[in-house]
């Protein structure tokens, strides 16, 4: 299947000319959704998928809800995912997957994180980045359904709540339970150079606690002795490097520690989590099963002490395959057309909001509203923002790809 490369003048002046009348409307569809907290794991999800079905139905699209109820074990609340479907005629089916949730803000703010200001231009507040995408991908569908109707194939807006969880609960589950099925797939990727690789992430939870009766058995001790040998390894990953461009090493954190009652009283039990991230050259396998002998032969070299790890979680990488090339050179050139310059493709250090689509052998790249390259923005760091000419930039962009792959009927 290959997309044409012709594109009439006049069908690209009518979408830059509809866009240009919503463009009002868009900017409002971005500040109601950064006005309504959804911090992932931290609120429900159910006020920000009611102002995102709204602001779909204004829109005059068919929106269906796909409710789903996590497992105990994530720790989520019942999410709805959001379903658009525009079919032209018959063709090709292009996925837009953006999500709603965000992550917790982090640094020190001047703005209030949920009321959103725009000043000279720029945007301001929690999940201005982050949310930007949801409204880049519905108005440039809405501009080429209102320029085009008589164009081929289908566009649907996959809208999940889940993108900081790593997605089980969104795109996978509509994958696995066959509500889509699409040959392309654009996901958010919080800039306008384009991502065709990802890193993965492989989650663990370590216990250390006594065993037996050896009351000296220190698990404190021995936990330390493990993350001085996690940090020393460490120091290592800046020797491996990816082959992809803009991935770079991979990298590690210890993220929650937990043990003991008391100052006076050696705890019975040490529980610390990590994150190791996976570069798309790395095995996850062989990744796992390093760190959790490490870890293991650590933990051992004390009496007493008896050492549990437990996956968490295990994102693989994205991977470009067959036909990421055709997408990703459409979006390339018609992202060139509209800001004038170069346009990257490479790979992106975060965990992909496409990467269930790709795992499935369906082309996926990463492109949206924001700079150049990922690096040059912070999605819940300080003071968070979105220049709104890079918004109208990445809508124009994408309309314009759409239409270049919903090439004319007959």
């Amino acid at each position: 299947m290959q997309a044409s490369v012709i594109m009439h003048d006049d069908l690209a002046s009518v979408i830059r000319e509809n866009l240009v009348a919503r463009r009002a409307d868009q900017f409002q569809f971005l500040a109601d959704l950064v006005k309504t907290p959804s911090v992932c794991g931290v609120q429900d999800m159910v006020a920000v998928t009611d102002v995102t079905f709204g602001a779909l139905k204004d829109l005059e699209f068919g929106v269906e809800r796909h409710a789903v109820t996590p497992d105990s074990a994530s720790g989520m609340s019942a999410i709805t995912n959001l379903v658009v479907r525009h079919e032209f005629t018959a063709g090709p089916v292009v996925v837009l997957v953006a999500n709603g949730d965000i992550r917790n803000a982090v640094g020190t703010w001047s703005v209030d994180l949920f009321d959103p200001q725009i000043r000279s231009g720029v945007i301001h507040g929690l999940g201005a980045v982050t949310k930007a995408d949801i409204t880049v991908y519905a108005h440039a569908l809405a501009a080429l359904r209102d320029a085009r109707p008589d164009l081929s194939g289908t566009v649907e807006l996959h809208i999940v709540f889940d993108g900081e969880a790593d997605g089980q609960w969104g795109t996978k589950w509509l994958l696995d339970n066959a509500i889509t099925n699409p040959d392309y797939a654009v996901g958010s990727g919080c800039a306008y150079g384009i991502g065709t690789s990802s890193t993965g992430s492989l989650q663990l939870q370590v216990d250390i606690e006594t065993f037996g009766a050896d009351i000296s058995a220190d698990p404190l001790e021995a936990s330390a002795k493990v993350l001085d040998g996690l940090y020393k390894l460490r120091e290592t990953y800046p020797d491996i490097r990816s082959d992809v461009s803009g991935i770079g090493s991979p990298s590690l954190v210890i993220g929650r520690i937990e043990g003991g009652d008391r100052p006076d009283e050696t705890p019975g039990c040490v529980s610390f989590t990590l994150d190791r991230q996976v570069i798309p050259d790395e095995d996850p396998a062989l990744v796992e099963a390093d760190l959790t002998q490490r870890i293991a032969e650590a933990a051992s070299a004390m009496d007493g002490i008896v050492c549990r790890i437990r996956r968490v979680k295990l994102s693989e990488p994205m991977k470009p395959g067959a036909g990421t090339d055709n997408l990703a050179g459409v979006l390339q050139r018609r992202a060139e057309a509209v800001t004038g310059q170069p346009v990257s493709v490479h790979g992106v250090p975060f965990g992909a909001v496409t990467r269930h689509y790709a795992a499935v052998g369906i082309p996926s790249v990463l492109y949206g509203a924001g700079p150049e390259m990922s690096a040059g923005v912070s999605p819940g760091g300080a003071d968070e923002c979105l220049v709104l000419d890079d918004l109208r930039k990445a809508t124009e962009a994408v309309a314009l790809t759409l239409a270049e792959f919903m090439t004319p009927a007959g």
